[in-house]
């Protein structure tokens, strides 16, 4: 699972940021915004898919911590 957010967030991140400097490059209006906007895309889609790996591996432990309390209220 990990792997696929790793793959996700790098095409969207190589797309915005490869398109932002295009923008520069070509000397496109705003490209600095552009680029700034893919930086900062590029950014906040890691800290998602990290974020996101993060919270269903805690999401196991307490799946797995409720199971064995209720099998040991019905023990």
């Amino acid at each position: 699972m990990k792997k696929f957010f790793i793959i996700y967030a790098s095409v969207f991140a190589l797309i915005w940021t490869g398109y932002g400097l295009y923008a520069v490059l070509t000397g496109k209006p705003s490209a600095n915004v552009i680029l700034g906007f893919g930086i900062g895309f590029s950014i906040f889609i890691y800290a998602a898919s990290w974020f996101s790996y993060w919270l269903m591996g805690h999401y196991k432990k307490v799946d797995k911590m409720a199971k064995d309390i209720l099998t040991k209220q019905h023990s």
